[in-house]
């Protein structure tokens, strides 16, 4: 949340939010984007029925935005972050959507942010990878 006359945005752990939502093995992804960062940037820069996209999703938290009435697309190059994104959005679809929102719909892909098989997005929210972080075979 925005401090008065603070640029900078601080965040309390997000753990508990990730435990609730998010399937175990989501955890094992080293770049996760911070829960409340992603819906900073929801309230921010999107409105409900906006189609979002995340290029290179990793443990999914974009999958949060289906709850805010966001329809989220989700595109993973390796397959063993986008199998727990799968059981995730299973359990996010229990909870059902937020207080005062319809929920939205997700579609989640494997392929390469390169080539993405998508005509278009509304808005592209993402945490790309780190440095020295690379694609496998792609030395």
């Amino acid at each position: 949340m925005m401090q008065p006359g603070n640029s900078s945005l601080h965040f309390k752990p997000d753990a508990q939010t990730r435990r609730r939502f998010f399937d175990e093995t989501s955890f094992q992804h080293p770049a996760k984007m911070h829960c409340g960062l992603l819906l900073e940037c929801l309230e921010r820069y999107t409105k409900p029925g906006d189609w979002v996209l995340d290029p290179m999703a990793g443990s999914g938290t974009l999958l949060l935005g289906a709850m805010y009435g966001r329809n989220v697309i989700l595109n993973e190059l390796e397959p063993h972050f986008v199998a727990p994104m799968l059981k995730s959005w299973a359990k996010i679809q229990v909870n059902g959507p937020a207080l005062g929102y319809s929920m939205g719909k997700a579609l989640i892909l494997r392929g390469d942010a390169r080539h993405l098989p998508l005509a278009s997005a509304d808005s592209i929210i993402t945490s790309p990878p780190y440095e020295g972080m690379h694609a496998p075979n792609d030395e």
